[in-house]
């Protein structure tokens, strides 16, 4: 967006012509000018004295972090200083985030708000793909999609810019969404699966069975380019949609429907959102999400996919540009996780064509 001077110290918005939001806003960037003069906002900074905020200069307050900053890491060293980021930084931001922790601060407890939003589905990435990518394609591809489930997003209403990326599929009754409640998006679906809360990993399972089971399985993709599918499907034949049905409350004939609207479709994609990862079992219900698309052939096929859509302007970029915590820290519970495999390019195929993802085995859900 273009914030343009008005005159007597206001501002108003502009929106941008750019490719991801086609010279759209959501409400908060048409509203992000009314901070400037909130009366709630803090113009100067606030020093506490004897128990109560008083305003000071820039130079006293950042003298007085720094001074305190280095007199903990004198005491009790680097890692007694903790510092947090949000997927709301820019790239660059992040980066300088990440430097001024590690390098000039020297502590390894760095982290930022993707922990409790995003990290299932990096860590269901991880455990399929071998890398945490969210979104992996331009956001324009989805223009050209006839089919794309959508679970567990609410876009109509968190970002109204996004959903005419959907129009192609939306005009071509190709719009499937998994949400437990009647949203705007879901209102424009072809298909909308009204699970009961809870439980979108049974769903996930359903669909795959019928995916399998109805012949929709892209044989020659899974054989060349997936590991494991045997033993996922090993998995998944328990989870036929009748008994789907009972647990979710998603009538079967509609799960086969999905499975048949994705596998027919010329371009399809599978997109999951927070309604999705937030659960308990979220890592093993994105999981199971993209064990579907790996089952259709969609990642890496030019014009089709699986994505994960951020919750914050840029979840991505703050978890691969310096806020995320270091991944040796975290190494004994990611080798607990099946490894991906891949195997060398073929000549003049392109590396996300060629890589080899693993179709990892889901948990099942505790229903019965």
């Amino acid at each position: 967006m273009t914030v343009v001077p008005t005159g007597a110290g206001s501002v108003q918005v502009r929106p941008r012509d750019f490719p991801s939001n086609g010279g759209g806003l959501c409400q908060k960037g048409w509203t992000s000018a009314a901070l400037l003069t909130s009366p709630a906002r803090l113009t100067t900074p606030l020093v506490r004295v004897d128990g109560r905020l008083r305003p000071t200069t820039w130079d006293h307050a950042l003298d007085l972090v720094a001074d305190r900053i280095r007199a903990v890491r004198a005491e009790h060293g680097p890692d007694a200083i903790g510092v947090f980021g949000g997927g709301g930084l820019t790239n660059e931001k992040s980066y300088l985030l990440g430097k001024f922790a590690r390098v000039a601060v020297g502590t390894s407890q760095i982290d930022y708000n993707g922990r409790f939003c995003m990290s299932s589905a990096a860590a269901a990435g991880m455990r399929a793909f071998g890398m945490d990518r969210g979104l992996p394609f331009p956001m324009t591809d989805l223009a050209d999609a006839d089919a794309v489930l959508l679970a567990g997003a609410n876009p109509a209403e968190t970002m109204p810019p996004f959903l005419r990326h959907l129009a192609r599929a939306i005009d071509t009754h190709g719009l499937i969404v998994v949400d437990p409640r009647r949203t705007p998006t879901a209102a424009k679906a072809a298909l909308h699966l009204q699970l009961a809360p809870g439980t979108d990993l049974a769903l996930a399972l359903g669909i795959l069975h019928a995916t399998v089971a109805d012949g929709h399985v892209d044989r020659e993709y899974v054989e060349e380019r997936t590991n494991g599918f045997a033993e996922t499907w090993r998995q998944t034949a328990a989870w036929w949609p009748e008994r789907v049905e009972r647990i979710t409350g998603v009538a079967a004939a509609d799960q086969r429907r999905a499975a048949a609207m994705l596998a027919e479709a010329r371009n399809a994609y599978v997109l999951t959102a927070r309604g999705s990862e937030q659960h308990a079992n979220g890592v093993d219900t994105v999981t199971a999400w993209i064990n579907l698309a790996l089952a259709l052939g969609l990642p890496g096929t030019p014009g089709s996919g699986y994505g994960c859509l951020t919750g914050q302007g840029n979840g991505q970029g703050g978890r691969e540009h310096g806020p995320r915590p270091e991944p040796s820290r975290f190494a004994s519970a990611r080798a607990r996780l099946p490894p991906a495999r891949a195997r060398p390019a073929r000549q003049g195929e392109r590396w996300r064509r060629s890589r080899r993802c693993r179709a990892a085995r889901p948990r099942v859900a505790p229903h019965a």
